[in-house]
């Protein structure tokens, strides 16, 4: 009986230890991640095309999510082919924020970044789409390929470039579940660790069809509209909080 004792206090010390051991390796990567974020917000330049910093990005759900997707995608085209938060002239606004554009000999991508988790309901014709954490807590949010249709449009016209020049993609968290959105599959909604691989697979598809000065042209505009005043920044956002609100009301 003392035996038993003795290797069931044994066990328990192991399993602390162990305990502790896990929770300092867990605490070490998270350490590493978060000084390999605070230093490819600044080195990557995406504190100078977006105007966040270390701060707005890191702690802002939504200006995280688009800062991972940017790293992610200038691995593939370069620092200086890829703009994020740019403002272009739209309809029902005076602006339409575009949460990342990259640009390539092949076409221009426009992405939108949803930075959501769970499970993803939606289709095509849907107004809404939703997202469900829990059989308690389900959110309505826009259908985000119309919302990206409406991108594409305002870069076609601003760039003077043809529809079938872009590349509309909808990127959500690796943390989101997609086997619930019914839609065809050239509407190209991927999760971010699936975007490097669809591109690679769309520049061996497709022909070339911007030369490199016209790609220099586009940067040049694309400047002119990245890293906006904050003044215009919060007007976006009260014209939008507002058509959201009338909608709401109607629906």
């Amino acid at each position: 009986m003392v035996k038993r004792r003795k290797y069931n206090g044994l066990e328990a010390l192991v399993a602390v230890i162990v305990f502790i051991i896990i929770a300092l390796i867990k605490l070490i990567i998270r350490m590493i991640l978060f000084i390999y974020d605070v230093i490819t917000i600044y080195t990557s330049k995406y504190r100078i095309k977006s105007g966040n910093g270390f701060i707005k990005t890191y702690f802002n759900k939504g200006n995280y999510g688009e800062f991972k997707l940017y790293r992610k995608v200038i691995r593939r085209f370069g620092k200086d082919k890829v703009y994020t938060n740019v403002y272009l002239d739209n309809e029902k606004t005076d602006y339409t924020e575009i949460d990342v554009i990259a640009l390539s000999n092949h076409g221009i991508y426009v992405f939108e970044m949803k930075n959501y988790s769970g499970y993803i309901y939606g289709s095509e014709n849907d107004q809404y789409w939703t997202q469900v954490l829990n059989r308690f807590s389900k959110n309505k949010f826009y259908n985000p390929l119309r919302q990206n249709y409406a991108h594409t449009k305002s870069v076609e016209k601003y760039l003077e470039i043809q529809e079938s020049e872009i590349i509309p993609i909808i990127v959500f968290s690796n943390h989101s579940k997609l086997s619930k959105i019914n839609v065809n599959r050239e509407k190209n909604i991927f999760q971010v660790k699936d975007i490097n691989r669809f591109i690679k697979q769309n520049f061996k598809m497709n022909k070339v069809v911007f030369a490199e000065n016209k790609l220099n042209e586009f940067s040049v505009k694309l400047i002119e509209r990245s890293n906006m005043s904050q003044e215009i920044k919060n007007k976006h956002i009260e014209q939008v909080t507002s058509i959201q609100k009338n909608i709401d009301l109607k629906s």
